[in-house]
């Protein structure tokens, strides 16, 4: 129950930050999207069900907050985190170049279904400039953070077990 909890305050403070500092309109440079760097990693750590939840839920949180087209996070994320998850069984999700490799082409694919979404919905301003100047740059950033994230999570734990173990003995 602690680890739900845990997750759920995390997602949150991700979230947050995400809207409030590194949102679409990023002054400095390509920015990462942490609701999806974080579902992929629950996808990758928990399986298909748990990156399909956590998707559709940060989805639909982002959704809310942003001034995009309704539901393309919430289509994007849920299918991202299910693919992640689907993947568990067949790739080392462990491994920091596996990880990297699944943040940025996940990071790809949902910025070119946004942008295909827009083209057809909204005034067509054509893809390629957007795709290359800003989502090949997140896909990028997206692609060091995840395997960033991991390690250090995985630091953390090591030194939480020290500490434990320590106070026992």
């Amino acid at each position: 129950m602690r680890g739900h909890l845990a997750a759920a305050a995390l997602a949150v403070a991700l979230l947050t930050l995400q809207t409030s500092v590194g949102g679409v309109s990023a002054p400095l440079g390509p920015h990462a999207d942490l609701p999806l760097v974080f579902v992929l990693w629950v996808g990758m750590r928990r399986g298909e069900t748990a990156g399909a939840l956590w998707g559709i839920g940060l989805g639909f949180a982002a959704d809310v907050f942003s001034a995009g087209l309704p539901g393309a996070n919430i289509l994007t994320a849920g299918l991202l985190g299910f693919a992640a998850g689907s993947l568990r069984e067949q790739l080392d999700c462990d491994n920091p170049n596996t990880q990297a490799i699944v943040a940025a082409l996940a990071t790809l694919a949902q910025g070119l279904v946004h942008l295909a979404l827009l083209e057809v919905f909204s005034a067509g301003r054509g893809v390629l400039v957007p795709f290359l100047g800003t989502v090949a740059p997140a896909a990028a950033v997206n692609g060091v953070l995840l395997p960033a994230a991991a390690t250090l999570r995985r630091g953390y734990l090591r030194r939480r077990g020290r500490r434990l173990a320590a106070a026992d003995a």
